[in-house]
């Protein structure tokens, strides 16, 4: 007969012991596994999306994914870009049948971090006005950031300047381009709290719609670098011919550097010459538009410098007014700059007639 069973003290035998204890362990393993699922999700919440989940600030019609984003490029294939900038590169991408967006692909290591860029982006989605490009969502991860904004037909006006040799001059088409601009521009520094700064103004970051409205682009990715202030000391964002230089010299930028760019843009936009033309070369180094048309003016040349036609499409007196404008827009002194509120004012005084 075999020998009674051994007992501990407190009358469980060994193997219910050990069974007790495997039980106890497995549970605590799966308190432990709860508990850090719960924690990882509430932690996912409160610093934004994660992986390749895209934030939708506007609704479009149909879904907006990383995948059908990234099928609707062809994998950002060069193809399909319909442009490249200091921040990355844009392509045009057809969601759905009729249904296209842009999308701005952000360069790699431009971006100080994923939960600075969602506390960024977040703010400048909530912006809206009728000549701003409109933000429809983003996606950010440590290994891709991308921005989708509507598409425009009509290009950019660096190409529309470049080819109005192939069109005829309309001084209301030009009037109101510049106006459209100094409207968003005047609608970023005075009515966003905090106010927004874009810090590259060029004719690239303006895009058109087939019907010639303007709407400023580009706007607020310079904050995403790091800077939310008014006045902010940072490194130097922008195009070199168009940083006011004050900014260049001293990274000290305010809304004043803004109002310097788009006097350069409103320069080109009314002649045939770029901000550093080939052309000023023959009036020695570091000689630009800015320098061209203040001696134009105190020459008594100004009709020489508007674009071919220009000249005999609007009234002489409005466009000598406007160059002034664009000039007094790039002055050294900053307390002489006009705001972009005042360049709105005026320009509205100088409005062609609609009929």
């Amino acid at each position: 007969m075999g020998g009674p069973t051994q007992e501990s003290g407190n009358g469980f035998s060994p193997i219910e012991i050990g069974s007790i204890t495997s039980a106890v362990a497995i549970v605590s393993v799966l308190l432990a596994l709860v508990v850090l699922f719960l924690y990882t999700r509430k932690w996912n919440r409160t610093q934004g999306p994660t992986g390749k989940e895209v934030t939708v600030f506007t609704n479009i019609g149909v879904p907006l994914t990383f995948e059908n984003v990234v099928l609707a490029t062809g994998g950002f294939n060069a193809s399909n870009c319909i442009g490249n900038g200091g921040f990355g590169a844009t392509y045009k991408a057809e969601i759905s049948p009729g249904i296209v967006v842009a999308i701005k692909r952000l360069s790699d290591g431009r971006f100080q971090g994923v939960q600075q860029f969602h506390a960024e982006i977040k703010t400048l989605g909530r912006l809206r006005h009728p000549n701003l490009v409109t933000l429809l969502g983003y996606q950010a991860s440590d290994t891709e950031m991308f921005l989708i904004y509507n598409y425009l037909a009509g290009g950019n006006l660096e190409k529309f300047i470049q080819e109005r040799s192939t069109r005829a001059v309309d001084w209301k088409v030009l009037h109101k381009i510049a106006l459209d601009i100094a409207r968003a521009l005047a609608y970023l520094h005075d009515q966003c709290v905090p106010r927004v700064l874009h810090r590259d103004v060029k004719p690239s970051n303006i895009l058109l719609d087939d019907d010639f409205n303007a709407y400023l682009s580009g706007f607020g990715l310079a904050r995403l670098l790091g800077t939310s202030e008014t006045h902010a000391t940072t490194g130097v964002a922008g195009t070199f011919g168009y940083v006011a230089p004050e900014y260049a010299l001293t990274c000290r930028v305010s809304d004043k550097a803004d109002v310097y760019s788009y006097g350069i843009v409103l320069l080109e936009l009314l002649s045939d010459k770029k901000a550093l033309d080939p052309s000023f070369s023959s009036y020695g180094n570091g000689f630009n538009i800015v320098q061209w048309s203040c001696m134009l003016l105190r020459q008594g040349r100004a009709k020489e410098f508007f674009t071919a036609g220009l000249w005999d499409a609007g009234p002489h007196d409005d466009l000598v007014e406007v160059l002034h404008l664009a000039v007094v827009c790039t002055v050294d002194s900053l307390s002489t700059r006009p705001t972009m509120r005042q360049v709105v004012r005026r320009l509205k005084q100088l409005q062609p007639p609609s009929c």
